[in-house]
């Protein structure tokens, strides 16, 4: 900055205090709306509104053979209750979902490499999973508990107490696969894993097994289904979980606005309706 010399320096003290003087002599008040706009400070920018993801895509890794939460259609398309409950949340969030099908065994470490931007795949919350995907879970948006499948026409497991004597499928690594070696509910010569839920229930159709345990939901779907031999569910859930979607720890602000999405979601009861859209199908 310039210095001003002495001279300057009185001229401008004298030309501050004369504008001074005929300010406080004008009629017009302070503040009326008749002031002129070019002396008006001018108006700060918006700041995003929080939850607003300024309508970037979000890639979400899911395991897309789990009916009717997330599954592909004829046309190839992933489609179920997670892809419509994801879109309804970008609605709120402003972003754009883009779901690509990945396999269940991996899908942690994919997000922990930065494969996506968040994981969103039927998945019951469990510390263990945001320890191994370095992620958070965002608040649970649907609550379903563990069941057991079996065939109409097998009349010897009616329930839990029954699984020690049947051949028992699971889907691996899932919580199902837990909650039926848990307490040895199941020995484990009796135990068959299967990559996917839908291979699980064809071995069930085949005869090869006994009973499937898997999430209330699907097991619901697949009682529905009328194809022969049917299905049906045994006993009640005989757990309690959470679904959550997994979110990375460098993205809060994604944390931030799915769970705001989310609890909007629930208070105006379009969780539920999403849900129930697709078991009436």
């Amino acid at each position: 900055m310039k210095r001003l010399i002495p001279g300057a320096l009185s001229a401008l003290i004298l030309a501050v205090a004369l504008g001074a003087c005929a300010s406080g002599s004008s009629d017009q008040p302070a503040g009326d709306a008749t002031a002129d706009p070019a002396a008006q400070p001018a108006a700060e920018t918006a700041a995003p509104a929080s939850g607003d993801l300024g309508g970037r895509e979000i890639v979400v890794g899911t395991d897309a053979t789990y009916e009717p939460f997330e599954f592909t259609d004829d046309a190839g398309k992933i489609v179920g209750v997670d892809p419509d409950i994801m879109t309804a949340i970008c609605q709120i969030a402003n972003c754009k979902p883009r779901f690509v099908a990945t396999a269940w065994d991996g899908i942690f470490a994919a997000l922990k490499s930065g494969e996506f931007d968040a994981l969103m795949s039927s998945i019951t919350i469990l510390p263990e999973r945001e320890t191994e995907s370095g992620a958070h879970f965002t608040v649970p948006y649907h609550s379903i508990g563990q069941v057991i499948l079996v065939r109409a026409d097998n009349s010897t497991v009616t329930g839990v107490a029954a699984l020690p004597q049947a051949v028992v499928g699971v889907q691996t690594g899932t919580t199902g696969d837990t909650a039926a070696t848990a307490k040895a509910l199941v020995p484990e010569d009796k135990m068959r894993r299967f990559e996917t839920v839908p291979l699980a229930i064809q071995a069930l159709r085949n005869g090869d097994i006994d009973a499937v345990v898997l999430d209330s939901v699907p097991a619901e779907k697949a009682a529905k289904d009328t194809a022969e031999p049917r299905l049906m569910v045994a006993g009640e859930p005989f757990t309690q979980e959470d679904y959550g979607i997994l979110v990375p720890d460098k993205s809060p602000e994604l944390l931030e606005a799915f769970n705001a999405a989310i609890a909007q979601m629930q208070d105006s009861g379009q969780l539920a309706t999403i849900v129930g859209k697709w078991l009436t199908e």
